[in-house]
């Protein structure tokens, strides 16, 4: 048991120093090391959209991700920050034992190229079909939260932002993941119960101003999500729930074009409690390629609900690859909220992939988004239209 604990020792201190080998399989010492990478390299130009200040930017904008502020506006030429990304990610597990730790770094160029350690959990494998997981992981919201990252996993330049578009992506805490088969379906269930806390949230920096400062919890963080799978189609259920937090220091003022002090220090976003439901059905009948999701946050007491849809049609044809893809968002009024006072907005895009290699892709995207807030609603960012391309690849 001794001998046991000091290899658990020793796997904790290779993943939290990076001393991880990337390569597809190393053994060491009793132990097991196992590593992959990926790297997208994307550029972007706006085309046009709406002219002005927005929120401390310079518009047109396009949001392509939230949680990391990742916004294309309006500087002429090809902008590079926005997506460019390079992961790493490990195992290290005992040898002959049911044990392992996985961990997962990136460094975005949206961040000025700072390292965020995205996962670092433990595995414990109960049984051939069931594991317990404990540390930090990616929180299991929608279709491609886990593989978010990875663009060469996706159909897309980048995620649709209407729909992928939210505060938290990662939560710390425990979840229980079990696999079998019922009948002819490949089933995946898992359980989940954790927290996350933000410090200088990106998500509310889109809101409050790129120099704002936002303290964000989920607090109680309850849910899971179950997959369904058989042959060509599949389809993914989930639920989460969780009470809600935010602090902040302070917001852009539109009037006065700068910072203000926020006049409440203790914000809640209408409303302390949120209930999560999401929805993804895909299908890959042949060389076509069905894409939907749909989302729904009930947040009891607030003045709003969030809805999402997501909707993409592509054909393969070789190395080639075809798709159209339609996201809405909008909130909807509730409890007496001001209906001219909420956010709404819609963006299709067109894309187009090639195969380089098994492993690598490279791709082209045209974004349309317009704007569908009601009169009252701020930041209005307006319309936009963005080209942009990436190279994606997997080593």
């Amino acid at each position: 048991m001794y001998f046991e604990m000091k290899k658990i020792r020793l796997i904790v201190l290779c993943v939290a120093t990076g001393v991880i080998p990337v390569a597809h399989g190393e053994s060491l010492g009793g132990l097991d090391f196992t590593g992959s990478g990926f790297l997208s390299v994307g550029a972007g130009a706006m085309l046009d959209g709406t002219n002005g200040g927005v929120a401390g930017r310079n518009c047109p904008c396009f949001i392509t991700d939230y949680a990391h502020s990742s916004v294309y506006d309006g500087r002429g030429g090809l902008q590079w920050k926005p997506e460019s990304k390079l992961g790493l990610q490990g195992t290290v597990a005992l040898q002959d034992s049911r044990f392992s730790v996985t961990a997962q770094a990136v460094a975005r160029s949206a961040k000025s190229g700072n390292i965020n350690l995205e996962w670092l959990y433990g595995t414990y494998q109960l049984t051939d079909s069931t594991s317990i997981q404990v540390g930090r992981k990616r929180l299991p919201m929608f279709y491609y939260s886990d593989i978010q990252d990875v663009g060469f996993t996706l159909p897309w330049t980048h995620l649709p932002p209407q729909f992928y578009g939210w505060e938290a992506v990662n939560y710390n805490g425990v979840n229980l993941r079990h696999q079998t088969r019922l009948g002819e379906w490949d089933t995946t269930l898992n359980m989940l119960a954790g927290s996350e806390s933000i410090n200088d949230s990106g998500y509310w920096k889109i809101y409050n101003g790129p120099q704002s400062h936002t303290r964000v919890k989920w607090k109680n963080i309850l849910g899971g999500d179950l997959t369904l799978v058989n042959d060509w189609f599949e389809t993914r259920l989930a639920y989460i729930q969780s009470g809600t937090e935010r602090q902040s220091e302070t917001v852009w003022n539109n009037a006065s074009q700068g910072y203000v002090a926020a006049t409440d220090t203790r914000l809640t976003g209408q409303g302390s409690r949120q209930n999560i439901y999401t929805l993804a059905v895909n299908m890959d009948p042949g060389n076509w390629l069905l894409r939907s999701e749909f989302l729904y946050i009930h947040r009891p007491g607030a003045t709003y609900n969030d809805t999402a849809q997501l909707a993409g049609v592509g054909y393969k044809y070789g190395d080639w690859q075809v798709m159209a893809t339609v996201s809405r968002y909008r909130a909807v009024a509730a409890n007496g909220g001001d209906i001219q006072g909420q956010e709404g907005h819609v963006s299709r895009a067109l894309t187009g992939r090639y195969n380089l290699t098994q492993k690598s892709a490279i791709k082209a995207q045209f974004d349309r988004q317009k704007e569908h807030g009601g009169a009252n609603w701020a930041p209005r960012y307006g319309d936009a239209r963005l080209f942009t391309f990436s190279y994606d690849v997997v080593f």
